[in-house]
């Protein structure tokens, strides 16, 4: 039988190669970076299935990497849109609207409920300029039921002549809303870093980051699971009644029911009739014994558009001088 001595050589080539560019891309695990500030670096997390999180303080960036050659590139998970609606029906509310906006301050912001000044939709500012002292939470109640809301921004040091506006239609009536505002993060633009020595690079750290086993067990672990389980976007959310969002299971039926006229989802082993109109009760803010389901609204337009604006914010932030 004769063998075919360049094939086993080129095979062998071929599985040598391999072998060299599997040992080279094992940088999962765990990096610190040192900022040389008072409040810390931050911390890679990098995973296996191309995965990884940023811890920092105040914060976590999550979001996939690729590698070519010695070359690690990130691109982190960014909001597809600025903002986001969530709704449901208070019946307490009767025929009035109550909103409460998430966010609002990191920039410039508008809303308007589907009102017009001529050929231009009619916004309003959620808050007044260079806003301090924000109340917590921002609720904001209107007289009315909009069949539509609408919302734009304005970040500090934008040049664009116009933003989207965003449209959502409201065909189901809700009355009581979730509001987000997901600033344009500029500082969460892909970047990349450089393989050398058994080390990672960034293009401003010299030094390098030496890799540590990423962990199994432990609370390091259970937070950063946490964050790489959670969606990127969700069709529902759900908070008490004091605006804490809450990640319980009600579909738990060991421990929650829900409640229809309340339209609320009650752990029966825990509430107390009426606590949810006791915002000055010890702990409220934590309690999760009643919370209420938010339905994401359908964005019916994301477009440029020039808007009228009307005088007056709708909230006045301002820290009084004692």
């Amino acid at each position: 039988m004769k063998i075919n001595r360049l094939l086993i050589l080129t095979t062998f080539f071929i599985a040598l190669n391999l072998s060299f560019t599997m040992a080279q891309t094992n940088i999962a695990g765990v990096y610190k970076r040192s900022s040389g500030n008072p409040e810390g670096g931050n911390t890679f997390f990098i995973f296996e299935d191309n995965r990884f999180v940023v811890a920092f303080f105040g914060g976590v960036i999550t979001g996939t990497w690729t590698m070519d050659k010695n070359k690690i590139y990130f691109k982190p998970n960014v909001k597809e849109h600025s903002f986001y609606l969530y709704g449901r029906h208070n019946k307490d509310l009767k025929t009035t609207t109550r909103i409460y906006f998430q966010g609002f301050n990191e920039d410039p912001t508008f809303i308007g409920l589907g009102k017009k000044q001529g050929e231009k939709p009619l916004l309003r500012s959620v808050l007044n300029e260079n806003p301090n002292c924000v109340p917590y939470p921002s609720v904001a109640k209107f007289g009315e039921v909009p069949a539509e809301i609408l919302f734009t921004d304005a970040p500090y040091g934008d040049d664009a002549p116009k933003r989207n506006v965003y449209t959502f239609e409201n065909p189901e009536k809700y009355n009581d809303f979730i509001a987000y505002y997901a600033k344009e993060d500029r500082d969460r633009r892909p970047f990349d870093a450089e393989l050398k020595g058994g080390k990672i690079h960034f293009g401003y750290d010299d030094k390098g980051s030496t890799k540590y086993p990423l962990p199994t067990k432990g609370e390091d672990f259970e937070f950063i699971k946490q964050i790489l389980d959670a969606p990127q976007s969700t069709d529902k959310v759900f908070y008490n009644p004091f605006y804490n969002e809450s990640v319980e299971n009600v579909n738990d039926k060991l421990n929650w029911k829900f409640d229809e006229g309340k339209n609320a989802f009650i752990n029966f082993l825990n509430y107390v009739e009426g606590e949810e109109n006791r915002p000055d009760e010890q702990d409220a803010y934590n309690k999760m014994n009643i919370v209420y389901q938010f339905n994401l609204l359908k964005l019916g337009k994301k477009q440029p558009a020039d808007f009228a604006r009307e005088a007056k914010p709708l909230f006045v932030a301002t820290c009084k001088e004692e």
